[in-house]
């Protein structure tokens, strides 16, 4: 297959904007981040605002390419992912309403010799994930595939819920507790004899997602700590939307900056051949 075919056909997950109920984004997942990734590329195929069907067809050569997946061992493992994605996709939602209990993902299906797969969803949570719902998230399906770490793409997601479209700058509380519990780490994690680690808890957590959300995503996020009586209360999450011409100019201005720091480089190679 041409690499011009490959690269028109990987336009399909390119750039897309992901819609869902808050109430999936604020919870902890206990997908790995590979897992998540997947679910973001199905849940990227969905389109808000429609009647959309529960089965989708989806590429494995796109599959492939977008979750970097290459020798032999890409078939063993997209099996596996998808595998996993069907056993925890249960999930409980409460709303005004009602509590819903149930999967996520009923079913995958694939055929060895063709070129893609089907993912059917479970229709009964299908408004959670087509904007029909009162509150959404929006996130970026670039930004959440180039992140590298869980408690990035954790919290990404959970500012992401909390964002208001209105606001240049938008701002949350959080508990210590709430945050772990958001990380998936237990009572017990970043405690020792019965004291809590908040230093190396922040650096391994808080600090690496902040740090690679602002070096990836479409946000930038700052935080602080918010004490009383000399006790750590909440911590405050800030973060706005990076600006896209902002960003482009300064990609292009590194290219330049380097382009020029090669063309030093080669003309002072160049020099010193020609001076021996």
């Amino acid at each position: 297959m041409s690499n011009s075919l490959v690269d028109k056909k990987e336009t399909k997950f390119n750039s897309l904007t992901i819609y869902y109920a808050n109430e999936l984004a604020r919870k902890y997942c206990k997908f790995s981040l590979e897992e998540q990734k997947v679910l973001h590329l199905i849940f990227s195929q969905i389109k808000p605002y429609e009647k959309n069907p529960t089965t989708f067809k989806i590429e494995k050569i796109d599959f492939f390419k977008k979750l970097n997946l290459k020798g032999d061992d890409k078939y063993r493992n997209y099996n596996k992912l998808l595998k996993n994605l069907i056993n925890k996709s249960v999930i409980e939602i409460d709303d005004e309403i009602k509590t819903s209990v149930g999967v996520v993902i009923y079913n995958v299906e694939w055929y060895k010799k063709e070129s893609y797969f089907f993912v059917k969803l479970n229709p009964d949570f299908m408004p959670y994930l087509e904007q029909l719902v009162r509150d959404y998230t929006k996130v970026n399906l670039d930004s959440v595939l180039k992140l590298k770490s869980k408690h990035s793409l954790t919290l990404y997601k959970w500012l992401c819920s909390w964002t208001d479209e209105s606001k240049k700058i938008n701002q949350r509380y959080i508990t210590t507790k709430d945050l772990k519990e958001l990380f998936g780490l237990s009572i017990d994690d970043y405690a020792y004899n019965g004291k809590f680690r908040r230093f190396d808890f922040e650096r391994e957590t808080i600090k690496k997602a902040i740090n690679e959300i602002n070096k990836i995503s479409n946000i930038n996020v700052f935080f602080k700590k918010i004490k009383e009586n000399g006790k750590v209360k909440n911590y405050e999450f800030t973060w706005t939307k990076k600006d896209k011409s902002n960003t482009d100019n300064h990609t292009k201005q590194n290219a330049n900056k380097c382009q020029s720091l090669n063309d030093m480089q080669t003309q002072l190679l160049l020099d010193n051949i020609d001076g021996n």
